[in-house]
């Protein structure tokens, strides 16, 4: 029986050894096939066979998407662990691989990794789930396995080249010369490039499949005087000396969860419309926890974010289905002030890092947007002084701002006016000299509670936001008297995105400070904005439309003044080519003038002679019949 038992063995292992690579066509086919029919993405193998019972080789590997071919594997040998594949999951003991090409495209109507993960309506029963549901577990627990289950004791793959192509952008090319993997340490050197730019770094980690953990560092080997290869067209540079990164995976009841740790050391930005100076942090760091489940990305507040000195515990939510929704929630309590200024980056703060202070802030955020119900969207935010003593405003005057002072007006980084802010100088005009009209016209037209605000108003903020969103650029700015008071003292010379934090932060501080009256501000505000093209102060301005001192002015030509401040270069446009103000135009006069009334700042009498209709007497009439001439 044993002799019976073994010859059939034999013939049976014999039998299996000829016909193996049928059977693995066969087995290869099916997959393939089955894949094919269920995914707009497709699979192609090109000369695949079985070597003995534990090594697999592919002349070609395709993945093609519809009108295009997202990635193309050539010479690739696979050689599994025969034993730990058998008696647990599939195991690769070694791997080589000769050319790797990997085509990323994100535009209008491409995204790659949509269309690769995205399934055909007939291998699903719920429709609306393929359309909507992003099943965000499964696609990172499908990454992960790939990474942890099937990564290689040993592994070789050179000549490696991804590629991104965004819309209206220059391309990006990711160049890989090898990757070496021995016993799970990895190398390799990394070329960022586009068509004029290269950078060079060099990668080295190490990937623990029994815990499902994988550390990496890399160091930077580029000249930080060059630009990022891919963004040269907005003048984009970036560098860093060392960074690290850590990831732990599990997977519990449906969901993924990633933990770890990223951090960057001496990390150097610069872009012209972000920040006229380069903007620095020393240390960068985020230890995250991250849930994943179906519908919902999570990083929850037990996850810290530190930069230089300071830290904090964000909540951050990002819901795909049913609706698209991302939440945002900041808590904290106690905060070093002097931690918060040292650590405020140069670059974005180039005016208030430099402010010493002792005491304590808390600051609270909460922020959540509908993507399909954008005006229902939630803003509360507030920063609150504990003891808060500031001992230096550094290169902020603030306290300067109840006396005399010259202020220098810019444009374009350019000097083109100085202010003498003074009752000695005759063109600044004290705040009862100005016509109440006009006082309270700007009331109406740019900040109607700015003597009863702390410097913000939450739901003009909100509004802004809101408009901002939908537009798709930055429309609005939601800026209060206060607001537009401090960028003209402090900000006027450089117009980048970071002035606005800083803008913030010093109305913060003045009204919080009360060191001045809310008079003084508002009498400072009239004295050194625009008013016409190089037109600054009210004092100017009156002279300039209508050949009269500020009090003098009615409450035609007040509201008229008022409502050219949002863009007083272009005041000529509100006329016709007879010098008469265009219809819209005296229809915004009325508003006002309404407005006014509502408010008790002007009486029923005075609002039924209102007639809206100013006659230029000063240097704007003659750039108006200079203009109709033309």
């Amino acid at each position: 029986f044993l002799i019976s038992f073994l010859s059939s063995l034999i013939v049976f292992l014999l039998l299996l050894l000829f016909l193996k690579n049928s059977i693995f066509s066969y087995v290869v086919e099916n997959k393939i096939d089955a894949y094919n029919k269920a995914h707009f993405s497709q699979l192609v193998l090109k000369n695949y066979k079985l070597k003995g019972l534990q090594t697999v080789c592919v002349d070609s590997i395709l993945v093609l998407l519809p009108n295009d071919t997202f990635c193309v594997v050539e010479n690739l040998s696979v050689r599994f662990n025969l034993f730990k594949s058998i008696i647990r999951n599939l195991s690769i003991k070694e791997l080589q691989c000769n050319n790797l090409k990997l085509k990323i495209q994100k535009t209008d109507s491409l995204d790659s990794f949509s269309l690769l993960f995205k399934l055909k309506k007939n291998y699903t029963t719920d429709v609306d789930s393929v359309n909507k549901k992003p099943f965000y577990q499964k696609r990172a627990n499908a990454i992960f396995n790939v990474l942890f289950n099937l990564l290689p004791e040993q592994a070789t793959l050179k000549n490696i080249e991804i590629s991104l192509k965004r819309k209206d952008k220059l391309p990006v090319r990711l160049t890989i010369p090898f990757i070496s993997v021995q016993k799970y340490l990895l190398k390799m050197p990394i070329i960022l490039s586009d068509n004029n730019i290269q950078q060079l770094f060099n990668l080295v980690g190490f990937i623990n499949p029994s815990e499902n953990q994988l550390f990496l560092k890399i160091a930077n080997r580029y000249n930080e005087k060059e630009y990022l290869p891919g963004f040269s067209d907005i003048q984009l540079k970036t560098h860093f000396n060392t960074s690290f990164f850590s990831i732990r995976k599990d997977y519990d009841d449906g969901k993924v969860f990633l933990y770890g740790i990223g951090k960057i050391e001496n990390l150097f930005i610069q872009q012209p419309s972000l920040s006229y100076q380069a903007i620095h942090f020393d240390h960068l760091q985020l230890n995250y926890r991250v849930m994943i489940d179906e519908n919902s990305i999570i990083l929850d507040s037990a996850s810290k974010i530190t930069f230089n000195k300071l830290s904090f515990r964000p909540f951050i939510k990002y819901l795909a289905y049913p609706r698209k929704v991302l939440t945002l929630k900041l808590n904290e309590p106690l905060i070093d002030a002097e931690k918060f200024f040292v650590s405020l980056p140069k670059g974005l703060f180039p005016n208030t890092s430099t402010i010493k202070a002792k005491g304590q802030l808390s600051y609270r955020l909460f922020f959540e947007l509908d993507f399909q119900q954008i005006d229902s969207l939630k803003l509360e935010s507030e920063l609150i002084s504990k003891g808060l003593y500031i001992s230096s405003y550094g290169d902020i005057p603030i306290s300067k701002l109840d006396s005399d002072f010259v202020h220098v007006v810019y444009e374009k980084g350019v000097p083109v006016d100085q202010i003498w802010i003074s009752y000695a100088n005759p063109n600044f005009v004290p705040l009862e000299k100005i016509s109440p009209y006009l006082r309270n016209a700007l009331l109406c037209t740019e900040d109607g509670a700015f003597y009863w605000h702390r410097g913000f108003i939450p739901e003009a903020f909100r509004e802004a936001m809101i408009e901002n969103i939908k537009r798709k650029r930055f429309a609005r700015g939601g800026s209060t008297i206060t607001m537009q008071l401090v960028k003209n003292l402090f900000l006027n010379r450089y117009k980048v995105i970071s002035r606005k934090l800083e803008e913030m932060l010093i109305v913060w501080l003045i009204e919080n400070s009360r060191l001045i009256t809310k008079d003084r501000m508002f009498e400072l505000y009239l004295n050194i904005i625009e008013f016409g093209p190089g037109v600054y102060g009210i004092g100017k301005g009156s002279h300039y439309y209508f050949n009269k001192k500020p009090i003098e002015l009615n409450l035609a030509e007040a509201i008229f003044i008022a409502s050219i401040v949002p863009k007083p270069k272009y005041f000529m446009s509100s006329f016709d080519s007879t010098g008469t103000l265009k219809p819209q135009v005296k229809n915004f006069l009325r508003f006002v003038a309404q407005k006014m009334l509502t408010k008790q700042m002007i009486t029923e009498a005075e609002y039924q002679s209102f007639i809206p209709e100013v006659e230029l007497k000063g240097q704007a009439k003659e750039k108006v019949i200079d203009r109709d001439k033309k």
